[in-house]
């Protein structure tokens, strides 16, 4: 994604007829495509299919890049944390896509690894089953919080024991229209309203990374490795 007055100052052509939609909930930002050609120096060009949008991407650069857009065999951030002494090694279905299969307060869920944001981050299918489960527990009131390109979510601030490879998950946050009920008795009946089903999910922040090192991807063996501290 281009930020607006970026894409404009280096006269990106957008694509005509073709529009870009992003949703979050019920709110949705509408924004326009465009295919620029981006040098990468000796490892040649790509062309990158980018969403321009009337809110900038970021305000920390003049837009933010899919690592599927690069054209390189490995690809590695180093987080700054606090180590190498341990390697983590998860398998990825897609090199471009940064998300595994993981199982976590016996639900099985995808967990995206989000650098862009301090906290961890729970959908609200997961969040209703960790909550109903006793996983999660509310620390703070249910509020908007902004996700991305302005668009707000409703969520509420959660503590958990929940670890990835014993990368602690706290704290973080738990996307809900209501607020969480905590660990339910047995006797309790639970309705949940018909809607559109999505797979439980985690995004997982900088905040679970803290001592870790990198996080890097190996394109030929499809592999994410997270060096961290022993």
């Amino acid at each position: 994604m281009l930020n607006p007055a970026a894409a404009q100052r280096l006269r990106v052509q957008r694509v005509p007829f073709v529009g870009a939609r992003v949703s979050l909930d019920e709110s949705y930002i509408r924004g326009r495509i465009a295919r620029p050609r981006i040098e990468f120096g000796a490892a040649g060009a790509a062309r990158a299919t980018t969403g321009i949008f009337n809110l900038p991407a970021t305000d920390r650069a003049d837009g933010v890049i899919g690592p599927g857009v690069l054209p390189y065999d490995i690809i590695r951030i180093e987080l700054g944390g606090g180590g190498s002494g341990r390697t983590i090694q998860f398998p990825l279905a897609n090199a471009d896509i940064w998300q595994i299969e993981t199982e976590l307060g016996g639900l099985n869920l995808q967990a995206v690894f989000d650098l862009n944001n301090v906290r961890s981050t729970f959908n609200r299918n997961a969040s209703t089953h960790l909550d109903q489960s006793g996983a999660i527990v509310s620390e703070g009131e249910l509020s908007e919080i902004s996700m991305l390109l302005g668009l707000r979510a409703q969520a509420q601030p959660v503590r958990t024991s929940l670890a990835l490879q014993g990368l602690s998950l706290s704290p973080a946050v738990a996307r809900t229209r209501a607020p969480l009920q905590g660990a339910l008795d047995e006797e309790t009946l639970v309705v949940t309203a018909e809607g559109e089903e999505t797979r439980p999910r985690v995004w997982i922040g900088r905040s679970a990374l803290a001592t870790c090192s990198a996080i890097s991807v190996n394109r030929r063996t499809r592999t994410l490795t997270l060096e961290c501290a022993s």
